[in-house]
């Protein structure tokens, strides 16, 4: 890299467990159509097995990207948090694009997602669509596309994210974030949330973000229905930290002045968790005190409906209180 090109774009990927899939991940960064004013940070987490090896045959491809790699390590694994804060913290870029280690980018995706946020000054975030297959890197396996809301105005598409009725995806990877968005707001993700680190992070980025933008076709590939890496299995540790990440959200935009604006879907967000919990047969009660740990519980009666639902324990009776009670979202 010319040490005079100023850097845009730091494209940051955590690794931990993914032998399977990271040379695939690291093929699809390193073939960008954007050569210079880019950098690749990738942080491995004690990965235990053979990813770092592999991630080291996968650059020796692409001589050209090597001055633009780095290679962080963490001495103990720290989790995927953790690991994308190091990341952060570690960038140079104008702007920061968050990858999985076991998904892929398209080879246009950083130029394109750049070019917009050049058409809109205003934007420090901007949206790519993706696509979900158990094979991204060969995407005509069980593609299946899944593209951006509407052209909603940033509090509209920051309500649904909050209501969790996931209509929307909570995603860091495959957004391009501007970096003092972070730095100056100080939000980062909160290490030991690793499951729904994401929606820790996202809905106060929007929240700070002056403006939006999109680009409204896929530019990322999510590997869908893999085990092993970074993901969890949904049990009890994983709800406490989904519950733990509506607390940090929550505790957030309640120190804003515009948080009543938003009340109304924080509750259905916390509502929506609770027939999450339900759905996977954990008891909500566990959870009902460090979901509703302010005593702001629901008071319109489509929202007390829904809660008397979760808290009967039927989880088809829960499924039809929160159709109702999300409808108005519609």
């Amino acid at each position: 890299m010319n040490a005079d090109t100023p850097i845009l774009i730091s494209v940051l990927v955590p690794v931990y467990g993914v032998e399977r899939w990271i040379g695939d991940c690291a093929r699809s960064l390193f073939s960008q159509t954007m050569w210079e004013g880019i950098e690749f940070i990738f942080v491995d987490d004690a990965s235990p097995d053979a990813s770092i090896e592999i991630l080291g045959k996968a650059l020796a491809e692409y001589p050209a990207r090597v001055a633009q790699t780095r290679l962080l390590h963490h001495p103990e694994n720290r989790g995927l948090a953790a690991a994308r804060r190091t990341a952060i913290e570690a960038a140079r870029g104008k702007w920061l694009l968050h990858a999985d280690s076991d998904d892929i980018v398209m080879p246009s995706a950083a130029l394109e997602l750049l070019a917009e946020a050049e058409k809109h000054p205003e934007a420090d975030l901007v949206f790519g669509g993706y696509f979900a297959s158990e094979d991204p890197a060969h995407a005509s396996a069980g593609r299946r596309l899944d593209f951006l809301p509407p052209r909603w105005s940033r509090e509209r598409w920051l309500g649904v994210l909050l209501a969790q009725s996931h209509r929307i995806a909570n995603r860091t990877w495959g957004l391009l974030i501007r970096r003092s968005l972070c730095t100056q707001h100080n939000i980062y993700p909160v290490e030991g949330i690793d499951f729904a680190e994401d929606y820790a992070v996202v809905p106060r980025l929007m929240h700070a973000a002056r403006g939006i933008a999109a680009v409204r076709r896929p530019l990322y590939g999510y590997r869908a229905a893999r085990d092993g890496s970074y993901m969890r299995r949904l049990d009890a540790r994983a709800a406490a930290q989904y519950v733990a990440a509506n607390r940090v959200v929550t505790d957030y935009l309640k120190g804003q002045p515009d948080y009543d604006r938003y009340r109304e879907n924080v509750i259905l967000g916390r509502l929506n968790i609770e027939k999450w919990i339900l759905k996977r047969g954990l008891p909500p009660e566990e959870y009902d005190a460090r979901l509703f740990y302010d005593g702001d519980r629901p008071r319109r009666m489509l929202h007390r409906f829904y809660a008397a639902a979760i808290e009967s324990g039927t989880p088809l009776l829960a499924r039809i209180a929160g159709l109702a009670a999300n409808f108005r979202l519609r």
